[in-house]
């Protein structure tokens, strides 16, 4: 009997606070920037025309709308039809932070989708897109990759996880459906799927600033046994803590990566600063 009313406590709380969050973000972060007027009128203009075109399009599985993740609280989504052309977009509106956009001509040949982007000015509000996509089919979903990330797209996949995976653009009706096995990559690639982990550790700590968590890593690990800029990095020795660091820079036999998240799971009342001897790995650890 307890236990129920207190799961129902926590369900009514968990509802309000889901209720009231949008109220309050937009109350709390009124800065969200639009893309100026004459840009928007023309990102939205191709858009409806995708979409249209989408409506009665057939024989083409990969035209569609594509979604990924942006962090925790953002995306970016993305429309493309043979005819009408594509258009991108990333922004939250119940967040602070800058929308971009871009908008273009699309060209699907020779499995290859290239893109030729319209809006060129570089500012803030310019969505720079990669102009060439791989498709790439994974079980029953689709997913667009950069041609020149194709094997970032496979060592998150190695890693299993998902936040990092979900990084790449997937076909939003697909997003739901499984995806057994192992991508569909090209055959030059598919050397690197399903590789094992790599090990890593800390040679040296170089803080930047402690204050915003910013630490350069030195590893003891390079390109010889496959490292590359971008990867992800894993925590793997240090109770309670949850680490995750991206390679910046990348030599024979070492490598520097940067912290992109720290913090802890369970009881740890030291506080949390990176150490040579840390360890790392490029797979997920089960209980992250």
């Amino acid at each position: 009997m307890k236990r129920t009313i207190l799961l129902s406590i926590i369900f009514t709380c968990v509802f309000i606070v889901l209720l009231i969050l949008p109220s309050y973000a937009i109350a709390q972060h009124p800065q969200f920037e639009t893309a100026p007027n004459e840009i928007k009128s023309k990102f939205n203009d191709k858009q409806k025309r995708i979409e249209a075109e989408l409506t009665s399009l057939q024989g083409n599985e990969w035209a569609g709308k594509y979604w990924k993740q942006l962090g925790l609280i953002n995306g970016a989504s993305f429309y493309w039809s043979p005819v009408s052309g594509f258009a991108v977009r990333s922004g939250n509106d119940f967040h602070r932070g800058v929308e971009t956009i871009n908008y273009g001509n699309a060209n699907f040949s020779r499995n290859l989708l290239t893109l030729s982007p319209e809006y060129l000015v570089k500012n803030k509000h310019n969505y720079t897109i990669s102009t060439s996509f791989v498709p790439v089919r994974w079980g029953q979903q689709h997913w667009l990759i950069p041609s020149d990330k194709l094997i970032q797209f496979i060592y998150a996949v190695n890693s299993g996880d998902y936040e990092e995976i979900d990084s790449f653009f997937v076909k939003y009706e697909d997003s739901k459906k499984p995806n057994d096995g192992l991508p569909d990559v090209p055959k030059e690639y598919r050397k690197y799927l399903n590789r094992k982990p790599i090990k890593a550790k800390v040679t040296n700590v170089k803080i930047n600033d402690a204050k915003y968590s910013d630490y350069t890593l030195t590893l003891n690990v390079g390109k010889s046994i496959g490292v590359i800029e971008e990867m992800k990095f894993y925590l793997i020795n240090v109770k309670n803590v949850i680490t995750t660091i991206e390679v910046t820079n990348v030599a024979e036999h070492t490598s520097t990566a940067r912290v992109i998240s720290i913090g802890t799971s369970g009881f740890y009342n030291k506080e949390i600063e990176p150490a040579i001897g840390w360890r790392f790995s490029s797979k997920l650890p089960p209980l992250f």
